[in-house]
């Protein structure tokens, strides 16, 4: 049993007055009420990556918030949309399967000569944040504009570009980049206005239908042999390249060795002429050199010749000149005198061989008797002639004087 200690007929005074509640905590409430739905209804926050476009639904006046931060705006007179500016794909493929395009929506163009192509791409794109507005006016909040403005300009753009090429040339990837690059020029030329930018075009793939795909197959295995054959052919004009080089090294060793050899040759000949050259010089050199000298020496000698012969011809004429006067008798005296002061006088008597020598007179009784005939005696002139001869020339003998013969000292009169 709860016990009371307050005094019968008190009244208990409540916690909180009706006049706290009125003002202290409805006013409490209401600020609690207004800051947990007005973080919804009047005031936003914009992230780094996105946009805000705030549209005045009475004047009609549009405004590009591009920060990031709390954006407060009046609900039911303004309309508030967030963008995204982050770069985004907006893929055109067979892949991309939707309740839109229940069968993908790639790109599908008809080439130059005629051919079905479906190609599939990636298209890659940002919003450009300063002119966000022109995507709202255009398009209305939500990704609309990629149907409406990317796929749309896309498609035509690449059908255009795209079908400039020929069956046989979609295989090519330069001729493919080079319709890229020109696709994404004329988009972003056509698209920036509305304020999307496409940074770049990613082509995946693209495929024929079934028949152009055989022949197209065909094609590829007549291209690939093709290709084989020329590379094969290029195979062998690079190995005859490559003999046709090796052959012309050697051919050109051949001729550098053999060039080599005749340079040799020539030098030596060369030398050897030179050497040739030098000695007939050098023989020419001294051959004239001793030449001059024997010239010389010959010159001098006949000089000399003709110096002793000249004083041999002027002794000779100075002689001549002597012994053609007095002279000339009184050298030959003298010459007389000279031999016969050295000259032996000898003596022999001469006798009569018939009276006064006995052996001739036996001889001559012999010869009677035999009855042989004399042997003439040599005349006198003659024996008188050898013995003036010896005389003259001054035989030492001394015939001329021994004999008493006046002949003969008639001659040494002389």
């Amino acid at each position: 049993m709860e016990k009371s200690f307050n005094p019968k007929g008190v009244k208990k005074k409540p916690l909180v007055s009706k006049k706290m509640v009125f003002f202290v905590i409805v006013p409490i409430s209401l600020v609690v009420l207004l800051i947990v739905g007005g973080r919804r209804m009047t005031w936003k926050e914009i992230q780094a990556d996105e946009v805000a476009v705030i549209i005045n639904n009475i004047t009609g006046n549009i405004k590009t918030i591009d920060r990031a931060g709390a954006v407060v705006y009046y609900p039911f007179i303004q309309d508030l949309y967030i963008l995204d500016k982050r770069e985004q794909e907006a893929p055109m493929a067979s892949s991309n399967i939707s309740a839109d395009f229940p069968q993908g929506n790639p790109i599908i163009l008809k080439t130059r000569d005629g051919g079905d192509v479906s190609i599939d791409l990636v298209i890659q794109y940002k919003l450009i944040s300063k002119i966000a507005s022109k995507v709202v006016q255009d398009t209305g909040f939500g990704e609309e504009f990629k149907e409406k403005w990317i796929w749309d300009y896309a498609r035509t753009i690449c059908r255009y570009e795209f079908g400039d090429l020929s069956i046989s040339e979609f295989p090519d990837s330069v001729k493919r980049e080079e319709k890229i690059r020109a696709s994404t020029n004329e988009l972003n030329s056509l698209l920036n206005p509305h304020g999307i930018f496409v940074t770049s075009l990613n082509f995946i793939d693209y495929r024929y239908y079934r028949e152009y795909a055989e022949k197209i197959h065909e094609r590829r295995l007549a291209d690939k042999e093709v290709e084989e054959q020329v590379q094969r052919a290029s195979a062998a004009r690079k190995n005859q390249d490559r003999v046709v080089t090796e052959e012309t090294k050697k051919l050109d060793v051949a001729i550098s060795r053999f060039g080599g050899t005749l340079h040799q040759m020539e030098r030596a000949a060369k030398a050897e002429s030179d050497k040739i050259r030098d000695s007939g010089k050098a023989y020419l050199i001294k051959a004239m050199l001793d030449a001059d000298a024997e010239y010389d020496r010959l010159e001098k000698h006949a000089a000399s010749i003709l110096a002793v012969k000249k004083a041999e011809a002027e002794g000779i004429f100075a002689l001549k000149k002597a012994l053609e006067g007095a002279g000339g008798r009184n050298l030959v005296k003298m010459e007389y005198a000279r031999r016969l002061r050295n000259a032996k006088v000898i003596g022999t008597p001469v006798l009569k061989s018939s009276e006064e020598i006995p052996q001739l007179r036996i001889r001559e009784r012999l010869l009677s008797e035999t009855g042989e005939s004399e042997v003439p005696q040599p005349p006198a002139k003659e024996e008188g002639s050898s013995h003036g001869e010896g005389a003259v020339h001054g035989n030492p003998s001394g015939h001329g004087e021994a004999s008493g013969h006046p002949a003969a000292a008639g001659h040494s009169g002389h």
